[in-house]
């Protein structure tokens, strides 16, 4: 094993060592290599740049807290320093990955700091569960050993330990940052934070982390004010709005209020015993006595007004220590010369956030409003009254959060898997608005409250995103739906399965045909041999059995009879590539054509944190384009009986069981005009005209220029136009001859049975054998004669029904033309 690190202090020893990290970090500065051109390096380590402006490396920092008197340290063997008091170590280069165990120990001397007892107080028991205390007897008085799995967790991992001395307990804390190989922490992973939170606010943040985004208190680590950001702009302007509202008509009630006046200060209608009195009184020369007067009037002091006063100073106070606190980090600078985290126009948005608030406090009805006392129940005022009632609404939430978040030194996160798979089911949703869908009535995924108040998607279709266009098409997007045994409309018979990602799109009557594709996010790289990124093979294989699980039942009967058939139409990984993807074509595009099965490298880019469209997603944005059509692409109109036409023929759509034939059209039926006499057999064409012909042949150039190669195998109908007599001025079609098989066929080899004639031509033919011809009850005239090709449309029987002229002849399949 590698040995990472060595302190030596007066109370312990500690080394950290794992496997050899050299792998892991050639993958770390491959990644950034690639990234180098696109994404600004702002971070928090040390940012090396070579001479033509790219990344070179990244020095990453350890932390300790409080600072150690340091006898002697090591770094990778090298010495580091002696003799020191320090609070951090300077990497050469990064040493703690995702994925990967490290080993730590502490070893406390036996000498006259007697170490009773040492522990981790981390958050999570499992980790705390992994490390051991031991008393030895000899050299070594006690030592504290354990290992750590990063797992997928990326951030800053703090490791707190607690150690006894004669009975007063020490605290010393390592901290240290775990980068990801896969990604850029800080371009790739800001920027599906930054996703996440705007359309799912707080859900990336768990209590139960195994990395921060805090290294330590006062290290200015964290990632809070995204969440701030993305969470509370919209229950600001609520609030806002609830608050002009009210300055503009404040709630009032009529109140008592008692004074002492003179009798000739006395006014208006006095009660009949006060009236009384004052005329006794004054009969009684008692003319400088007071009288009691209660009088009823309109007042702003209510317990709603009170209520409301609280709630703007509470959250002017809770916004002005929130931005004191993230200014007086932000202005932190360590011995890397990091710069700022925080910009200053989010700390100037801050500010501004509190003026609508000082503003509302300067209103001339809330400066007669009293102390706020807690109310034992929401007045109706509250529940109902404009603006009272968003104020109130908002409150509930903002008081929870508020709380809980600005008095928090530091927040975890999600595991990066788990932020690379609801970023991609974001993405997806953000491609089908770019796509022209619109979501029904803003509906979004919700969150559920968990354990340990995480927040967790409302994962199945019930929940899903649903979407509409003005074309008709629907769309449904969930997360983590599961398909079982008992499905409804689709079932796994073996297996329950749940794929991350299902898209259905429903296509409008009469058709009414369903799509689904699945998507699974693998945050996992494999490498090619020529050192492109691939997804893994287990995840294609995963892929296939997506697909070939899932049944859709289209009808039961009493019997238990059921009509089955395949609902998904592809099934691709998503994983976390990085191409160029605007200059060059997925590497999987073959295999998604012909089978079906395949994967898309989806990332963000630098310019996506700037809400600008990113190449990062441009090969599924295209694919989707390709399968559903764009409503917002005026340049490049589309059909939807064509879209329907092209998801049924694609090569993958149409691939059958051995020995089994799948088509489009049932009775699909291509018309076609017989050839000139020229010096064929007399035979030939009586042949034809008595519907006796057994073959019909054309060459297969002919056919090329008009349709798709595979047209020819998918034909069930020939429906021959020829002169059926010397007056005919044009051709009719008066027979339709049934297909029995096509095969193609060297001219030199058609017989002149097949053909009229014999040629030593090499040239390929399709030669067609047909069955007993079916007559028409009226011929279809006035085929054009022009040319041969003229003659040529794709159509079905049904279709020919009632037709009488060509020209009227409905022609289906265009994603067959050529």
């Amino acid at each position: 094993m590698q040995e990472l690190l060595y302190v030596r202090t007066t109370q312990f020893e500690l080394t950290v060592w794992c496997n050899d990290t050299t792998k892991r970090q050639q993958a770390y500065q491959a990644t950034l290599a690639k990234r180098g051109s696109l994404a600004e390096v702002t971070t928090t380590v040390v940012s090396h740049q070579d001479p033509a402006g790219g990344v070179e490396g990244r020095s990453s920092l350890v932390y300790f807290s409080p600072p150690l008197a340091v006898l002697e340290a090591e770094l990778v063997g090298k010495n580091a320093c002696a003799n020191q008091t320090i609070t951090q170590f300077e990497l050469g280069e990064p040493l703690f990955f995702e994925n990967m165990q490290y080993h730590f120990e502490w070893i406390f001397p036996d000498n006259e700091h007697v170490v009773t007892d040492a522990r981790l107080t981390h958050r999570r028991h499992r980790i705390n569960e992994g490390f051991r205390f031991a008393k030895v007897h000899r050299s070594i008085h006690a030592r504290f050993t354990g290992s750590v799995n990063t797992g997928n967790h990326v951030g800053w991992m703090c490791l707190p330990l607690e150690y006894v001395i004669a009975g007063q307990t020490h605290y010393s804390q390592l901290s240290f940052e775990v980068l990801p190989t896969k990604m850029d922490l800080y371009s790739d992973l800001s920027a599906m934070y930054h996703t996440i939170d705007r359309d799912l606010p707080l859900w990336r943040f768990s209590l139960m982390g195994t990395t921060d985004q805090d290294a330590a208190k006062g290290q200015h680590r964290g990632n809070f004010p995204l969440l701030w950001l993305a969470n509370f702009r919209s229950l600001r302007a609520q609030l806002e709005q609830g608050l002009k509202v009210i300055a503009q008509a404040p709630h009032s009630r009529l109140q008592s209020y008692v004074s002492y006046s003179k009798a000739d200060r006395l006014k208006g209608r006095l009660p009949y015993r006060l009236s009384e009195k004052v005329k006794e009184d004054l009969k009684n020369g008692l003319q400088e006595k007071r009288y009691r007067v209660e009088k009823k009037r309109l007042s702003v002091d209510t317990p709603e007004n009170r209520f409301i006063k609280m709630v703007v100073l509470h959250s002017k106070k809770t916004l002005i220590n929130i931005e004191d606190k993230l200014r007086q980090d932000n202005h932190v600078t360590d011995k890397s010369g990091e710069q700022p985290r925080l910009s200053a126009a989010f700390l100037d948005e801050l500010h501004k956030w509190q003026q609508p608030l000082q503003k509302t406090l300067n209103q001339s009805f809330l400066k007669e409003v009293g102390a706020y006392k807690e109310l034992r129940r929401a007045s109706l005022v509250l529940q109902q009254k404009t603006g009272y009632s968003s104020v109130y609404r908002v409150w509930q939430e903002l008081e929870f959060y508020l709380d809980m978040f600005a008095n928090q030194s530091s927040v975890s996160m999600k595991s990066v898997a788990d932020i690379y798979e609801v970023w991609c089911f974001l993405t997806i949703r953000t491609i089908l608005l770019e796509l022209g869908f619109i979501e029904q009535d803003a509906q979004r995924q919700s969150l559920t409250l968990s354990h340990f108040f995480e927040h967790q998607l409302t994962d199945g279709l019930t929940h899903a995103f649903r979407f509409y266009r003005d074309d008709g098409v629907t769309a449904k997007l969930a997360h983590e739906p599961r398909f079982g045994k008992k499905g409804a409309d689709i079932r796994s018979y073996l297996v329950n399965q749940k794929p991350d990602i299902v898209l259905e799109v429903t296509f409008p009557q009469p058709s009414g045909q369903h799509f689904i594709w699945l998507f699974d996010a693998k945050y996992r790289i494999e490498l090619d041999d020529k050192n492109r990124d691939r997804a893994p093979d287990d995840a294609l294989n995963q892929m296939h059995r997506y697909r070939d699980a899932l049944i859709r039942i289209d009808q039961e009967n009493t019997l238990g009879a059921v009509s089955k058939s395949r609902p998904v139409f592809g099934a691709f990984a998503l994983y976390p590539g990085f191409f160029d993807q605007l200059s060059m074509n997925n590497l999987y595009d073959t295999e998604i054509n012909e089978v079906g099965i395949g994967a898309f490298a989806l990332l963000p880019s630098a310019t996506e944190q700037g809400g600008q469209n990113s190449n990062g997603h441009y090969w599924l944005q295209e694919f989707l384009r390709e399968q559903i059509g764009d409503a917002l692409d005026k340049s490049a109109p589309y059909n939807l009986d064509t879209l329907e036409e092209r998801l049924y023929v694609q090569e993958a759509a149409r691939t059958p069981y051995y020995g089994m034939k799948q088509v489009f059209y049932p009775n699909l039926t291509m018309t076609a005009a017989l050839g000139p006499k020229g010096d064929r057999a007399a035979d030939y064409f009586k042949a034809f005209q008595q519907g006796s012909a057994s073959f019909y042949h054309m060459p297969t150039k002919t056919f090329n220029l008009k349709f798709k190669y595979h047209i020819a195998t998918e034909l069930r109908f020939l429906a021959l136009s020829f002169f059926n007599n010397l007056a005919d001025q044009h051709k009719s079609i008066y027979k339709i001859w049934p297909i029995k098989s096509v095969q193609i066929l060297p001219r030199d080899e058609i017989t002149e049975e097949q053909a009229g004639k014999q040629s030593v031509s090499k040239e390929p033919y399709f030669v067609f054998e047909l069955g007993k011809a079916l007559t028409l009850s009226y011929p279809i005239t006035n085929v054009p004669s022009d040319s041969f090709r003229s003659s040529m449309k794709l159509t079905t029987l049904e279709k020919l029904d009632d037709v009488k002229v060509f020209g009227e002849i409905e022609e289906v399949y265009k994603e067959g033309l050529v």
